[in-house]
């Protein structure tokens, strides 16, 4: 039997409306006591690991003025593009220098004048990069913390999606290089995720420049990143740089205590994939890699512990 009800169009559209809303605020009001709301105001507050990201980089900072000049981290006798493998070293007037893991990146390749498409170490013997970017067939040059040269060539390389790639060296690179320990899953328990909210992050570009880069993790596959925000207790404007075209690949980081700490690679320019959201497919990938090429170890990522800050959820 039909119903003896009839609602014009109009208004029986603007009534699918309101009882759509009533649904939704009784759902908000029995949603659990932890919301987002609750967790930015904690997520930035003394003590939180944002608000340790955001001081630990001024601290970094202060008494430089944000120059390009501050943020380049190695040079040469001449030009970076004229001989960047002639006697490189790592620059002291660098804002992040005798930070752990800079060397974990490499600094370029033999057949390229600039830092376009760098890869970066996550184990002594795998790397990661952008999918649409090809170090592979290229002879890899990584600077060691004692400005020693290393280099290296792509045995194999699988690719994970996302525009994430995984890579394998043709031999091991020794401790003076190291690798980088990658962001890890569970870090929504500690940082933000509403949008809006930013950390601050550390950007890298084809100059071979780290700066400020304001990240938020608002979205479930991907980093995001925005040059013209600033973080609460974080650096100025100044220290960001627009990432562009020929940035691809380089890393995306955040610095903890004195530990750079791998979230992401330059997929465009503002943001790309998320690594904590795909550690299992990474680590698959490696193993792999390590099995086709008869490997004696088998090599996986580290996530970076986040347990001395205090959860927001």
């Amino acid at each position: 039997m039909k119903s003896a009800l009839k609602i014009p169009n109009a208004r029986g559209q603007l009534f699918r409306q309101i009882c759509l809303a009533l649904i939704f605020l009784g759902a908000l009001r029995s949603s659990p006591a932890v919301n987002a709301a609750t967790n930015i105001v904690a997520a930035v507050a003394p003590g939180s690991l944002a608000y340790h990201l955001a001081t630990n980089a001024c601290v970094r900072a202060a008494r430089l003025p944000g120059e390009r000049e501050d943020m380049v981290e190695i040079h040469a006798p001449f030009t970076l593009r004229a001989g960047r493998f002639f006697e490189p070293a790592w620059s002291h007037a660098f804002w992040l220098k005798d930070v752990s893991g800079l060397s974990a990146t490499c600094i370029g390749y033999s057949n390229l004048n600039n830092g376009q498409g760098l890869c970066t170490m996550v184990s002594p013997r795998h790397y990661l990069c952008a999918t649409h970017m090809h170090p592979e067939g290229k002879l890899i040059a990584f600077l060691d913390v004692n400005n020693e040269l290393h280099w290296r060539t792509t045995r194999q390389r699988l690719d994970v999606g996302m525009d994430t790639s995984v890579g394998l060296l043709d031999a091991d690179l020794p401790p003076g290089v190291g690798f980088l320990p990658v962001l890890p899953e569970n870090f929504t328990n500690y940082l933000p995720t509403v949008p809006g909210s930013y950390v601050q992050g550390i950007g890298m570009n084809q100059d071979m420049c780290l700066f400020g880069q304001p990240t938020k993790f608002a979205t479930a596959q991907f980093v995001n990143w925005d040059c013209q925000q600033t973080v609460p207790h974080g650096l100025g404007t100044n220290w960001n740089i627009r990432i562009r075209g020929g940035d691809s690949s380089n890393p995306a980081l955040l610095l903890v205590a004195n530990q750079l700490v791998l979230i992401s690679h330059n997929y465009v320019s503002s943001g790309g994939p998320c690594y904590a959201r795909q550690l299992d497919a990474i680590n698959r990938t490696m193993h792999q890699l390590s099995t086709n090429n008869f490997l004696p170890t088998d090599y996986q990522l580290t996530p970076f512990p986040l347990t001395n800050w205090p959860a927001l959820r």
